[in-house]
């Protein structure tokens, strides 16, 4: 499972970037916490459905 979240977090990252949007501007976008978008983007939170 901890791959699979790793994954997710790099097609994420990927995304944000190909979108010119930093973690911040996301979060926002989201209504999340920046730091919570960093440790998706690293694998290291799970997250739900509704947060994707």
């Amino acid at each position: 499972m901890a791959e699979l979240r790793k994954q997710i977090g790099t097609r994420i990252r990927a995304i944000r970037n190909a979108k010119g949007l930093t973690q911040q501007k996301l979060a926002d976008i989201a209504s999340l916490d920046y730091r919570y978008i960093g440790a998706l983007e690293r694998g290291e939170r799970n997250f739900s459905i509704d947060t994707l």
